[in-house]
């Protein structure tokens, strides 16, 4: 949400923001800034169903509260919009709803409930007064029509200011990271871990945290290649990443919703110019193919031996180089002219609309 507050902020445009602190660790106070604190473990499917009934609760009860102030909601997927639109049909506001995944899809629900939660979303965002995709690709995923004026792509872009360290020349070892969730399954990262260890020719550089958190750090203990950070904010994890000659986003198709993954690691390795080792049969594994800007590989562990195996200097240098070069062209004023500019400008309409409800 990080990039919205900016463009908002930014447009004199005043907001308040109802936040989930699932993991429990300390949140700084800011204005106007309210966290729900129930706790719920990542990746806890069914079992934290509770959670998200209360989380829904109070996301309902927090609007209510405020509904005096409240000229538009912005929510988030299912989580937050099936209470967000319910707030905004009662009281008569505008409806944005982000749609980060399809909820079924990432969740892996099927069945009737899948069904019924696939309906649910689908109706949430054909009556929102506004419904932002990641990628042209999600329209077919979410069941919307290409050329709807009430929907909105906007990729995930990073608006940083941060640079690739240079000069820059890549040599062994080579210097491998990842910085992000640090899952136990369908994100290959078990399988990196296996093909990195005790090379001489890598150095695997991780920062995050999640279930396989443990076995990243016990193989920092007793393999002198492996190196473990915890976890990291944002920009502390980007500037690790920054120093990398190679960085990691992989996908593993057991996921259905990774036929459509938009990740924020596809826009970082062109923005830090550094390139990408991703999953063949992704979109972020077609266009890094594509632009040869970074390697597509198949998952598993074997896969990756070879990939490795098969690098060079030059290789991995001129993929760099051509990360940093498509950043420049296609990118680098992405968030002036889609968050400070598209997003803004259908936001300060449904805003003004909105204030007239409040009348």
């Amino acid at each position: 949400m990080g990039k919205y507050f900016e463009a908002l902020t930014e447009a004199g445009i005043p907001f308040s923001f109802i936040g989930w602190n699932k993991d429990g660790r300390a949140v700084s106070a800011r204005p106007r800034f309210h966290y729900f604190a129930r706790q719920a473990r990542l990746g806890g499917g069914w079992r934290n169903a509770v959670a998200l009934l209360w989380w829904n609760a109070h996301v309902f009860w927090r609007l209510v509260k405020e509904r005096k102030a409240v000229s538009l909601v912005h929510a988030v997927d299912l989580d937050a919009g099936f209470a967000g639109w319910l707030f905004c049909r009662l009281f008569r506001r505008p409806l944005v709803l982000d749609l980060y995944d399809k909820y079924t899809a990432v969740r892996n629900i099927r069945g009737k409930a899948g069904k019924a939660l696939d309906a649910l979303e689908r109706m949430v965002a054909r009556s929102a007064a506004l419904t932002i995709i990641a990628s042209a690709e999600r329209y077919a995923q979410h069941d919307l029509q290409p050329g709807d004026e009430r929907v909105l792509v906007l990729e995930n872009v990073p608006n940083s200011d941060l640079q690739p360290v240079a000069p820059w020349e890549a040599n062994k070892p080579w210097r491998i990271g990842y910085f992000g969730v640090l899952e136990s399954q369908h994100r290959g990262l078990e399988d990196l871990l296996a093909a990195c260890t005790g090379r001489s020719d890598v150095q695997l550089h991780v920062a995050g945290y999640g279930r396989l958190a443990p076995a990243f750090s016990a193989a920092s203990e007793t393999a002198s290649n492996i190196h473990y950070y915890g976890a990291k904010e944002s920009d502390a994890g980007l500037r690790l990443m920054a120093t990398m000659d190679i960085v990691v986003g992989l996908y593993y198709l057991s996921v259905p919703n990774h036929r459509y993954a938009s990740p924020n690691k596809y826009y970082e390795h062109l923005m830090l110019g550094r390139p990408l080792l991703t999953t063949t049969g992704t979109p972020p594994g077609d266009r890094v193919e594509h632009d040869v800007s970074g390697w597509a590989v198949a998952e598993g562990r074997q896969s990756l031996v070879q990939w490795l195996d098969g690098l060079s200097s030059q290789a991995v240098t001129e993929r760099g180089h051509r990360a940093a070069q498509l950043w420049a062209e296609r990118y680098a004023a992405y968030y002036r002219t889609h968050y400070r500019g598209e997003y803004v400008k259908r936001v300060s309409r449904l805003f003004k609309d909105g204030r007239l409800h409040e009348r």
